[in-house]
């Protein structure tokens, strides 16, 4: 954060659902219970030792909060059972969520608190959602970007409500003691334009960092997919910290940002999934010689491991973050082989 050498490159997880599995319980029983979050995220952090920590749960927790139906299945994520706004006219029956009553969120609260309460001597993180991917969970994905062209008046509507949802319960993480980070998984132009994003998404995004700004609390901030595009406009956001996903150039984000702002990332998660010991190694080098010069960055994975990640890739990771993190390596003109390094790989 001070833009120095540490004795090596911190680094993360973004652990999802990978969490169940470490549990040995389903993902059904996973995402409905908070004590299962907090008790599966201790746990990560007592096999993999990062130094920063998220407690995040669903894409879908905020859009419950506010109205949606979800169902959990025994093998996966939870989903949507149907567009609360199918019909746009619900949208003036929404409510704003509150913390301690709406949907799952006093359970994720209390994960928060919970996590909060027993690491002290790492980086702690809670999540919220932001107003795109709940808009687009209430009424979504397809339909609001049509929505773009055919009502924008509506998306307006649309987005002034979900930016207070994002606003009310990430205030209520902050207050359990963790700092904040916002997903956007459907603001990536994986997925939409870049005109979408400027028109619509990023007012919101910038009113949102004041809201937090103005409570002391910086913001960082977490896209799926691909945001080539729009590097430009996510650093003229004020984030503290940007968590980029592989489809993302690491490269290109350091030579626009200047180590403006913190960069977070982004090793492929389906090497968590599939990849070789010498792949995952091969991909953390690539990270670290991209983006560790300067400082103001923490080496992790680009999204969140799935539930079919598997314990020894993520060792593998780890491994390759504690020998190729140190500024010994990626400081060095020509770092060392793996066959003749002096630091020993360790597990």
């Amino acid at each position: 954060m001070k833009r120095t050498c540490a004795d090596r490159i911190p680094y993360s997880l973004i652990l999802g659902p990978f969490r169940a599995r470490i549990l040995g319980c389903s993902p059904r029983k996973y995402y409905q219970e908070g004590r299962n979050l907090a008790h599966s995220t201790l746990i990560c952090h007592e096999m993999f030792q990062q130094d920063s920590v998220d407690v995040g749960w669903d894409i879908f927790l905020e859009a419950e909060a506010a109205g949606a139906e979800l169902e959990f299945p025994d093998d996966g994520v939870p989903r949507l059972r149907r567009h609360v706004l199918s019909d746009k006219k619900g949208l003036s029956a929404l409510q704003l969520p509150r913390p301690g009553s709406s949907g799952r969120y006093p359970f994720y609260l209390e994960a928060c608190r919970a996590v909060a309460g027993s690491l002290r001597e790492v980086s702690l993180s809670g999540t919220v959602t932001g107003p795109w991917t709940i808009a687009a969970a209430l009424r979504g994905s397809q339909e609001l970007i049509y929505d773009t062209v055919d009502d924008p008046a509506f998306v307006g509507e649309l987005l002034r409500f979900t930016t207070r949802v994002t606003q009310v319960l990430g205030a209520a993480v902050i207050e359990t003691g963790l700092s904040l980070t916002m997903g956007e998984a459907a603001s990536s132009c994986s997925l939409i334009s870049p005109e979408i994003y400027r028109r619509f998404i990023k007012p919101c995004h910038e009113e949102i960092v004041r809201f937090f700004r103005e409570k002391k609390a910086s913001l960082s901030l977490h896209v799926c997919g691909y945001i080539d595009p729009i590097l430009e406009d996510l650093l003229e956001l004020g984030i503290a910290a940007l968590s980029m996903d592989s489809p993302s150039s690491l490269k290109k984000m350091v030579e626009r940002s200047q180590k403006k702002i913190v960069l977070v990332g982004n090793v492929a998660t389906s090497l968590f999934v599939s990849g070789t010991r010498e792949e995952m190694e091969d991909s953390v080098k690539e990270c670290i010689r991209a983006a560790a010069r300067g400082g103001a960055f923490i080496l992790s994975s680009g999204c969140e491991l799935p539930y079919n990640a598997t314990v020894d890739r993520a060792r593998f990771f780890v491994a390759a973050a504690r020998r190729y993190g140190r500024p010994e390596w990626f400081l060095a003109e020509s770092p060392p082989s793996p066959g003749t390094s002096k630091f020993p790989l360790e597990e």
